[in-house]
């Protein structure tokens, strides 16, 4: 099936643009799409549309805008914009109808709300306490894994991190990643164990 992605970028309430990829929702991986994506962010002329760089932001990530999208925003065709490889390289929609086609099929969200500095990221497993304690007793045995209580707790809100912080949560999310332990629990929700993907 995949591990589908969603990547949406949003200003002043408003959905720009997205991107589905089939085979990134992975936390590191989405991770590192989501930093393309901002670090495009910084490079945009002021004369383009809060959309055509939503759109150019996330061609950073190698995403394509289909033949059917493209009209839609690039009229006069502004700037060179990437071929649309398929589902695996990222499908940018814009129009109503393709945001909702690819919200569908997604197993994961990254939501970058760029008027207000902020990131939902929703790319790690959830388990609320009773069901991880249940399985690490049931699956993992004595010493498989911590129960619940003796997860690390990290201080962070995954589903609002500032964006001028997302290099430290990228940076703590690769730690967990490497290390023998994936599961952390969050200060803001505590009764929820996190994973990595």
């Amino acid at each position: 099936m995949g591990q589908r992605l969603n990547i949406e970028i949003f200003n002043k309430g408003q959905i720009l643009a997205n991107s589905y990829y089939h085979w990134s929702a992975y936390t590191v991986a989405s991770l590192e799409l989501v930093q393309k994506v901002l670090d495009a962010y910084k490079t945009f002329p002021l004369e383009l549309s809060d959309r055509q760089k939503a759109v150019l932001a996330l061609q950073a990530t190698g995403a394509g805008l289909p033949n059917d999208e493209r009209e839609t925003i690039f009229a006069k065709d502004l700037v060179d914009l990437t071929e649309f490889k398929g589902r695996d390289e990222g499908i940018i929609a814009v129009s109503p109808k393709n945001i909702q086609s690819t919200r569908f099929w997604e197993e994961h969200r990254v939501s970058i709300y760029i008027d207000e500095g902020r990131i939902d990221f929703d790319v790690l497993v959830k388990e609320n306490r009773f069901d991880y304690d249940r399985n690490t007793k049931e699956y993992y045995g004595e010493g498989g894994r911590p129960m619940f209580e003796a997860l690390p707790s990290v201080d962070w809100n995954v589903r609002d991190i500032k964006i001028e912080d997302f290099k430290s949560f990228f940076s703590l999310m690769e730690d967990i990643d490497k290390s023998d332990q994936p599961f952390f629990r969050c200060s803001v929700y505590p009764t929820t164990a996190y994973g990595i993907i």
